[in-house]
Formats: C-alpha cells, structure tokens, sequence
C-alpha cells in the first residue's frame, strides 16, 4: 500500500510541478522564477510534513512517505535548478546564477523553519 500511496502522491507532485510551470512560463530576467518558487514552496511543505509526522505523529508513517517521498519528491526541482544555474554560468551570467544559487538556499532553509515553526505553533 505505501508504494502505491508514494506513486499516486508522486504523480501529483509531478502534475502540480507541470503546471506551476506553465503558469510561470515567463522569466524575470533570465532568473528561472517557477522553478524557484517550486523549491521554495517544497522547502516550507517538507517542514510542515516533518512536524506534523515526526514531531506530532498527526499523520501516519505510510502518509508522512508518500508525502515526503511521493508529493514532494515529485514536486520539487532540484535537478532542474542546477541545469539552469549550470546554464546561466555556460551564458557568462555569473551574477544571476550565484544570485539564484544563494537566494534558492538561504530562502529554501529559512521557509523549511517558518514551515517547522508554523507548524508547531498552529498544531
């Protein structure tokens, strides 16, 4: 049951990637905006998750994988923000690639607290 719970999760994750992407199509000059936001908002859910499984055990081990392992490994883009950093470096656009690099991290590990702390203080 948790494999199929972790590919019906993963297919959501994907889809709803697919689609953030589509409403995004359009960069802010040259910065990779949907993939960006994709991670930052996978960064603040993996840290709702994590309290809400670990912390609080208010969802099952089998729903904390397939959420974890399914929704938001299929959802975030890790892959796809170092194709694009490694493409802005390739086009000699060196400020905005370690612009990107820095903000994905530092705003990424932030949102996985607020996400944490919201979590906590809500439930």
């Amino acid at each position: 049951m948790k494999f199929l719970m972790i590919a019906f999760f993963g297919l959501v994750g994907i889809f709803s990637r697919y689609g953030i992407n589509i409403f995004f199509r359009e960069t802010a000059g040259g910065l990779p905006v949907a993939t960006f936001l994709i991670n930052l908002l996978g960064s603040f859910l993996i840290g709702v998750v994590y309290v809400l499984g670990i912390e609080r055990a208010a969802i099952s081990d089998d729903l904390r994988m397939a959420l974890m392992v399914g929704l938001l490994g299929g959802f975030t883009t890790f892959s796809a923000y170092s194709l694009e950093t490694a493409v802005l470096i390739k086009n000699n656009q060196n400020a905005l690639a370690l612009s990107y690099v820095l903000a994905s991290t530092v705003c990424g590990v932030v949102l996985t607290f607020i996400g944490i702390f919201l979590t906590r203080r809500l439930i």
